[in-house]
């Protein structure tokens, strides 16, 4: 029954967390531009505001429109039901959730991009295709990243690779995992849509990838596609921290080293998100026709991580 109540504290906490740190990223931009910036709850009034509006289908629409969001929203949760925060106890584990958590994304995607085509909308059809390009490319990266720490760890369970990861310490780090962090920043930059893959800020149709899709979406079917974008995002930087800066990761299961590692969880995802920020403010979104060579890259990178690994 304890574990039970441990992840369940740590799925609420990742799903709690997540519309602050999308909120947290767009904060610190705005700072480096030499502006205010949106106060740090200004995400979970975006959300509440869209619940309460109407929806709007348009009647070229099939079910799919009605579904997909749904789809999509459960999808994501379902995936952070196997993430583990600050103890390996989850809500949902098994040998192999790693795998299956990547999969489960993939789900998720394939339902963004219906959703994106079943609006008879040129802008809609554009986005599904570039999305399910990205998506398609940065699989086989992800993959690689999820071989290379199964391999370190001798495990496909989510839990016991970040409870050995942290066992092992910082300073136990092989050489290979550089090259696997720098690929899954890549890999996470591209399955969440933004800078240099995409821009979550354009208003521009032609440019737009993720926002394209959900450009005809209104209501509570908007606020489901933006809330599950903010837990994939905090799914995508949660692995990161807890692969590569191993603290906070507790067997104990009393209230003080709950308590220690909320906190530390919680500053370990806000240091992760600043280096997306400042990828962002640095850079521009790239031409399309140049995300296959990043990717590309992201790929060798992890393969490389392998390949080191096991020499």
């Amino acid at each position: 029954m304890e574990n039970i109540v441990i992840g369940l504290l740590q799925f609420v906490i990742l799903v709690a967390i997540s519309p602050f740190i999308k909120t947290f990223i767009h904060k610190i931009k705005c700072i480096l531009r030499g502006q205010k910036g949106p106060p740090l709850t200004q995400a979970y009034k975006d959300i509440y505001r869209l619940f309460k509006k109407e929806v709007v289908i348009s009647k070229d629409a099939s079910f799919i429109s009605r579904m997909a969001p749904y789809v999509v929203f459960v999808s994501t949760l379902w995936a952070a039901t196997f993430l583990p925060v600050i103890n390996k106890y989850t809500l949902l584990n098994f040998t192999g959730d790693i795998i299956a958590l990547a999969y489960i994304l993939a789900l998720g995607v394939f339902f963004i991009a219906l959703y994106g085509m079943d609006q008879a909308s040129a802008f809609g059809g554009l986005g599904s295709s570039r999305e399910i390009t990205i998506a398609a490319l940065s699989e086989a990266s992800f993959m690689l990243i999820i071989f290379t720490f199964a391999l370190q760890t001798g495990s496909t369970n989510i839990g016991e690779i970040f409870e050995k990861v942290h066992q092992f310490g910082i300073s136990h780090v092989p050489v290979s995992v550089a090259f696997a962090l720098i690929s899954l920043l890549i890999v996470s930059l591209a399955e969440n849509a933004r800078i240099p893959f995409d821009n979550p800020e354009t208003h521009l149709e032609l440019t737009m990838v993720h926002e394209a899709m959900i450009l005809e979406a209104s209501g509570r079917h908007l606020a489901l596609f933006e809330l599950s974008s903010y837990i994939k995002l905090t799914i995508f930087l949660t692995l990161a921290s807890n692969l590569f800066f191993p603290v906070g990761f507790y067997k104990e299961t009393s209230i003080l080293f709950v308590i220690l590692g909320v906190v530390i969880y919680i500053l370990k995802m806000l240091l992760f998100a600043v280096p997306i920020a400042l990828i962002e403010m640095s850079m521009a979104k790239f031409r399309f026709f140049r995300v296959p060579e990043i990717l590309t890259l992201a790929f060798i990178l992890s393969l490389i991580s392998l390949i080191i690994y096991n020499t």
